[in-house]
């Protein structure tokens, strides 16, 4: 049994989790999968996305998820923070 990814959604991204803000949705992932595969797997626009972060990180668009992840997407009305810039979407 593979370990379950826990995707994040805030802001206005939660539309994509029938509207639950504080619940995570549960990935099962079979194999590490970039953030833009995970985006298309969950039907949510990249442009709608800011920044992701990965187990507390912030990390690149491209960046590679793990099974057992934690996933953390949000939207572009988020401030990002100068030293996010880097990976801001």
């Amino acid at each position: 049994m593979n370990p379950v990814t826990h995707v994040l959604l805030f802001g206005s991204l939660a539309r994509f989790n029938r509207g639950k803000r504080d619940e995570a949705l549960e990935l099962d992932l079979q194999a590490p999968t970039r953030i833009p595969d995970v985006l298309d797997l969950l039907k949510i626009p990249a442009k709608d996305v800011s920044l992701a972060m990965v187990n507390h990180r912030s990390v690149p668009k491209d960046f590679v998820v793990h099974l057992g992840d934690r996933l953390s997407l949000f939207p572009r009305e988020y401030p990002i923070f100068a030293d996010w810039l880097d990976h801001r979407f």
